[in-house]
C-alpha cells in the first residue's frame, strides 16, 4: 500500500508540474500575442513601467526584510550581551577569590550556573550552547577525575564563542590569548 501512494503522488506531482509549465507557458504566449502587435514606442513604455514597478516593489520588501532581520538582531544582542557580561564578571570573581577573604560557595556557583544556561538556552547562539555544554562536562570530570587543564582550555574556547556572538571576528586569536589576560603562567600548560 505503502508503494502505491507513492507511486500515485509521483504521477500527481507529475501532472502538477505538467500542468502549471503549461499555464505559464499558455499565459506568455497569451501575452506575446497582445505586445507583438504594439508600436515599438508603446512596448518600450510598458516595458519600463513594469520593470521600474517590479524594482521599487523588490527594493522595498527587501528592505523591510532586512530591516527587520537587524531590529531582531539588536533586541538578542541586547539580551544576549547582560548575560555574558554576568559571566564573565563572575569568571573574574572566581579567579580573583584569592585576593579576597569571602570566598564564593558552591551553592552561589551552582546557582549563578542555573541561572547563566537558562539565560543561553533561549538568547546564545548554537556554538556558545555548545561550547558551554562542553566546558561544563570538562569541568566536572575534572572535579571527579583529578586535576586537569582542559577546563581552562574549554573556558576559551566558550570565551572566543561568546565574542564572536557578539560580533567579533576572532581572527588572530590563537589558544592561550585570551587566558592569558587573566592567567599569568597559561604559557607553562600551552605546551603540555
Amino acid at each position: 500500500m505503502g508503494i502505491s501512494n507513492k507511486i500515485i503522488q509521483f504521477l500527481l506531482s507529475i501532472f502538477i508540474i505538467v500542468g502549471f509549465i503549461g499555464l505559464v507557458w499558455y499565459i506568455f504566449n497569451r501575452i506575446w500575442s497582445l505586445f507583438s502587435n504594439l508600436n515599438d514606442g508603446v512596448l518600450a513604455a510598458i516595458v519600463t513601467a513594469i520593470t521600474t514597478f517590479l524594482v521599487t516593489f523588490i527594493s522595498i520588501i527587501s528592505a523591510k526584510y532586512y530591516e527587520r532581520k537587524l531590529l531582531i538582531e539588536k533586541e538578542m544582542r541586547d539580551k544576549k550581551i547582560p548575560a555574558y557580561n554576568e559571566f564573565i564578571e563572575f569568571i573574574f570573581k572566581i579567579l580573583d577569590q584569592e585576593n579576597k577573604k569571602k570566598k564564593i560557595t558552591e551553592q552561589e556557583m551552582t546557582q549563578f550556573f542555573s541561572t547563566f544556561t537558562r539565560q543561553i538556552l533561549v538568547w546564545g547562539s548554537d556554538e556558545v550552547i555548545a561550547q558551554w555544554s562542553s566546558y561544563r562536562r570538562s569541568a566536572l570530570s575534572e572535579v571527579s577525575d583529578g586535576a586537569s587543564n582542559n577546563s581552562m582550555f574549554e573556558l576559551e574556547k566558550l570565551l572566543i564563542a561568546i565574542r564572536k556572538d557578539t560580533g567579533h571576528k576572532n581572527s588572530n586569536i590563537k589558544k592561550g590569548d585570551l587566558l592569558r589576560l587573566f592567567i599569568n603562567d597559561i604559557d607553562n600548560y600551552i605546551e603540555e
